[in-house]
């Protein structure tokens, strides 16, 4: 059995996760502050990652954007 080709995301897709990803990165901060540090060892970690994740998908995004004005510029 063939698996479906993956789909390219699109600007829209990528900023949406890319904030969420942010998002839920502060959400957790803000937890963990008030929550006094007691959850610094799991929230930290995973607040680092989602920031990462959210960084790397908003400069796909933006690479997508410039390509699609480049496009329609010529």
């Amino acid at each position: 059995m063939d698996a479906a080709p993956v789909k390219h995301w699109t600007f829209n897709t990528l900023a949406i996760a890319a904030f969420s990803c942010s998002g839920v990165a502060v959400t957790l901060l803000i937890l963990n502050a008030l929550g006094a540090n007691r959850f610094v060892a799991i929230l930290l970690p995973v607040a680092v990652v989602l920031l990462v994740v959210g960084g790397i998908l908003s400069v796909r995004a933006h690479l997508l954007w410039f390509r699609g004005r480049s496009n329609t510029l010529r």
